[in-house]
């Protein structure tokens, strides 16, 4: 699902890096998913970044995906996610 939303992800990352160009490093995500596949929870366990609105925004557009249905409880998976300019 990541690999998925990997330009939408790194499209907020990189307008943020327009203010930063020095901006970089890696972000945690913890996400409770549940049966219907919608994630129910969302939240940074750990960020190099120190930029709350961008986490913010990471947040938000994590928070939209849909992992589908499947016949499972439900999961908490944590994501790592590294933020390197090109």
């Amino acid at each position: 699902m990541f690999e998925r939303n990997k330009g939408s992800i790194y499209a907020i990352y990189n307008r943020a890096l327009r203010e930063d160009p020095a901006l970089q490093g890696k972000v945690v995500v913890e996400l409770k998913i549940a049966p219907s596949g919608e994630v129910v929870g969302c939240r940074i366990v750990s960020s190099e970044l120190k930029t709350p609105d961008l986490e913010r925004k990471l947040l938000a557009r994590i928070q939209q995906f849909d992992f589908g249905a499947k016949q499972v409880d439900l999961m908490v998976v944590t994501y790592p996610l590294d933020f390197l300019p090109s």
